[in-house]
């Protein structure tokens, strides 16, 4: 396997983004996250990518914060944080995932810790296998959740039980993390990849405008009341009717036949 910290791969119309620190759980350096972040943008870039999946290598998805990256935070004063690289937080790739036009999917194994659990949290859709533990424990070290946490466990999980679990640091299954709508579905290790992509090829075989957009109108739940969504939702709604693909999906219902998108 390559010596870099992340790892980039294209296949079928599937960007594979894999976090390879294997020996230190995956644990995110800056190195890593300006990785991931050149990553994205490359999936994002390339018109033949149609779902981008993210994943851990080794025993873990991610052990959150790298150890230098700790020490480095247990140093500093308020002054120093104007001084830190701007663009690469996990909020910040986070946000870029959101906005992405493409599906992100987080598949996860092992632990799923502080930044990883926050990256997480960002993506389109999360499987898991029977062996993850999701755990927002930065209360553990005297902290709170710098990367996402208490802006998005809210919104998925509901604000009780993401109190709860900022709280008290408390660790969830993947069974747990299911019932609380945090993951789509759990699988076995052996399954993982195969219940990903059975999602994945589901997503291939709808229009990639038509995708673009939905997630586009969905990201507004977050942003606008329900009134300004609705006429947000109307004026995505307005655009997916008018495109090609839009036509030829109509026209492929009329007619009883399979439509052939092609992303315009």
């Amino acid at each position: 396997m390559s010596d870099s910290k992340v790892l980039c791969e294209a296949r079928d119309g599937v960007f594979w983004i894999t976090l390879n620190r294997p020996d230190k759980l995956n644990a995110m350096d800056l190195e890593v996250r300006q990785n991931l972040l050149r990553c994205l943008q490359e999936a994002q870039s390339r018109e033949d990518i149609r779902v981008v999946i993210l994943r851990g290598a080794g025993k873990a998805f991610s052990a959150g914060a790298d150890a230098s990256h700790l020490k480095m935070l247990s140093e500093m004063t308020l002054s120093d944080f104007e001084k830190l690289p701007k663009g690469v937080g996990i909020a910040d790739i986070g946000m870029y995932i959101r906005e992405m036009s493409k599906p992100v999917i987080a598949m996860v194994h092992g632990y799923v810790v502080g930044g990883g659990m926050e990256l997480i949290q960002f993506c389109d859709m999360v499987f898991a296998s029977t062996d993850a533990v999701f755990f927002q424990g930065e209360i553990n070290l005297g902290i709170i959740p710098g990367g996402g946490g208490t802006q998005l466990l809210p919104r998925l999980i509901g604000d009780k039980k993401a109190r709860e679990l900022i709280y008290t640091g408390r660790r969830l299954t993947a069974e747990e993390a299911a019932k609380l709508g945090l993951v789509n579905a759990v699988c076995a290790p052996e399954e993982l990849e195969k219940c990903v992509m059975s999602v994945v090829e589901e997503i291939k075989q709808k229009s990639p405008l038509a995708v673009a957009l939905a997630k586009k109108a969905i990201n507004a739940v977050y942003e606008l009341p329900l009134s300004k969504g609705l006429e947000y939702e109307q004026l995505l709604f307005q655009r997916a009717l008018v495109s090609e693909d839009g036509k030829e999906g109509l026209r492929a219902f009329l007619e009883k036949r399979k439509p052939v998108f092609r992303g315009r």
